[in-house]
């Protein structure tokens, strides 16, 4: 009803649309960087945002002007104002959000919006969009109070941004989720795309590996973790697919984005000496790739290892703090300065590693930057609100109100 009032903004691009409990962001941005490289003008729609609010709405890299946030709220309130059919109760925050992504686009006529789904697929406000691919990176328990209490579950709302003869491309790896992927994709006459099966990858690490897709690539991703090879499959398959449809991407275009893609906030290296980095990871599938990246980090242990974590309410704690304290020496537990947040007393309860309690993420990050050494590493995650709250701490600079 919203987008009908706003006459439609939806359709006035083209688009690419991302769902996933991991790596969403990642593969968007690789997505986003490619298209711009090769000269066209790309809106990236992502959440949630770390420091500032205009993070979700990106044009060409660029995060969205502060006056056209004030413009686009004004305009959209007066809009909904005027219908009687609307109110501004009947809009949840994630709602007006998409519908001021949309209009922004649409406004600023981009050739490609990348549009990362909030929650789930099936429900989400983004899968009003009607996508020239579609993509679903992995899928693993997350959000089990809105999505389901199993993977299967989960997967059902996930598969439900397939649509008509689209073509999707995937890299989950469970095989009961691949059969309801693929019956899904028959029933709607998409073809379905997978890494490890039509996609193949050789090598270990994201920063110098081999896509074998339709043709065969040597890929250079600067994002860290050996996860990120699959978001950069996804990513480039995504691209092959609008290759097929007749857009034209140059190959030095490809290469060039791919290496060139920037995303904060995961496995982000802030500090080199002592070496501080912020990662979201928080869901048990974010935590093993966190843990599994530590493992090759400082493995001769040349310096005291800090875990500072902050999670919310329902997030799974023990499924996240387990791959993650066995890296620890010590763990400073705290909690961002939002209501969902958990209090990091029960975090306590889960914690068999030496811990203390920070009541805030700048007291936690005080105490463990008084009694650092230069050959220390810190790890600051549980939750991407952490994580913002973190980086705005050590850049210096405002946290925005607006959390969402």
């Amino acid at each position: 009803m919203l987008l009908s009032l706003l006459g439609h903004p939806e359709n006035g691009f083209q688009s690419i649309h991302i769902a996933g409990t991991n790596g969403k962001g990642s593969t968007a941005a690789i997505i986003a960087a490619v298209l711009q490289e090769a000269g066209y003008r790309v809106g990236l729609y992502t959440s949630p945002h770390l420091i500032d609010f205009s993070e979700r709405f990106r044009i060409n890299g660029l995060p969205i002007p502060e006056e056209e946030v004030t413009r686009l709220i004004q305009d959209l309130k007066e809009q909904i104002n005027a219908d009687a059919r609307l109110s501004m109760e009947d809009i949840t925050f994630f709602e007006f959000a998409t519908a001021m992504a949309f209009s922004y686009f649409s406004r600023e006529k981009v050739d490609y919006a990348v549009v990362e789904v909030g929650l789930g697929g099936r429900f989400d406000a983004t899968n009003l969009l009607s996508p020239q691919v579609c993509a679903i990176t992995n899928i693993s328990l997350d959000h089990e109070e809105y999505l389901g209490k199993t993977v299967i579950e989960i997967a059902g709302e996930k598969a439900g941004i397939i649509k008509e003869g689209i073509p999707v491309v995937t890299a989950v790896t469970q095989e009961g989720v691949i059969d309801l992927l693929r019956g899904v994709a028959q029933s709607k006459n998409a073809p379905l795309i997978r890494v490890g099966e039509q996609i193949r990858l050789e090598g270990q690490s994201p920063k110098d590996f081999f896509y074998h897709g339709r043709n065969t690539r040597r890929v250079r991703c600067p994002l860290l973790g050996a996860h990120q090879m699959y978001n950069s499959a996804v990513a480039l398959w995504v691209i092959d697919a609008l290759l097929q449809q007749g857009v034209s991407i140059p190959e030095v275009a490809i290469i060039k984005g791919v290496e060139g893609v920037q995303w904060s906030g995961r496995l982000e290296v802030i500090r080199i000496n002592p070496m501080v980095i912020l990662d979201g990871a928080h869901n048990p599938a974010g935590a093993l790739a966190l843990a599994a990246f530590l493992e090759d980090l400082d493995p001769e242990r040349k310096g005291r290892h800090w875990l500072i974590v902050g999670m919310m309410k329902d997030k799974n704690i023990a499924g996240v703090l387990g791959p993650l304290l066995p890296w620890a020496d010590e763990v400073v537990l705290t909690r961002p300065n939002i209501e969902r947040a958990v209090d990091p007393h029960r975090l306590l309860q889960f914690s068999k590693t030496p811990s203390i309690i920070q009541d805030s993420v700048s007291k936690a990050i005080h105490y463990v930057e008084s009694r650092l050494q230069s050959n220390d590493t810190v790890v600051i995650a549980g939750s991407l609100y952490l994580v913002g709250e973190a980086k705005a701490l050590y850049l210096g600079v405002a946290l925005s109100p607006i959390r969402g």
